[in-house]
């Protein structure tokens, strides 16, 4: 926990995060700390108001100096129903140097199969351990993106907010923050 030096001194003051902060400030921490962690807790909101976390192995990618992501998940009934009811979703990253990476999503099942084909050329070619690789899809032919099973979900980031774990001490509980708008 953070306190004040004993000399009475006014201490650490953490940076304002400026409204607006472009993605490009946020872009190599970002892409390291998802590479690093992989795997995320996503968390849907059913019609009921209630939460329900998950974990999802999200890829993202920079297009138009903006984030924009796909899990390859299972289209369940409870998540097919809590996406129809609200389709925002909230993605949470830690490693253990405590870098923190929050994502919060507009989500979308994708059913064009121009981007169906696209996504899964995109775990092909993601290195594991965050993509598949080719050799994680050995013996899956190249349309194996039309079988029903595959079911990517698309995030559409709005928010992003990327906390490092080395000024945790220093007081800077905010990070830094982009929105997307």
């Amino acid at each position: 926990m953070f306190a004040l030096p004993a000399d009475g001194s006014e201490g650490y003051s953490p940076p304002v995060t400026p409204e607006g902060a472009s993605f490009a400030q946020l872009e190599e921490d970002f892409l390291r700390i998802v590479r690093e962690t992989v795997f995320c807790t996503v968390t849907t909101v059913g019609e009921d108001g209630r939460p329900r976390n998950r974990m999802l192995h999200p890829v993202f990618v920079i297009r138009d100096g903006r984030p924009l992501g796909w899990a390859l998940t299972g289209r369940t009934p409870l998540k097919t129903r809590h996406l129809a009811a609200n389709p925002h979703v909230a993605c949470s990253y830690w490693n253990p140097s405590h870098d923190t990476l929050f994502v919060d999503c507009v989500a979308s099942w994708v059913e064009d199969d121009q981007e169906k084909a696209a996504v899964w050329d995109v775990f092909r070619e993601t290195p594991q351990p965050l993509g598949w690789g080719a050799e994680g899809l050995a013996g899956y032919g190249p349309d194996e993106w039309r079988n029903p099973i595959f079911t990517p979900l698309r995030l559409e980031p709005w928010r992003v907010q990327l906390m490092r774990g080395e000024e945790y001490p220093l007081g800077n509980l905010t990070g830094t923050v982009w929105y997307g708008r």
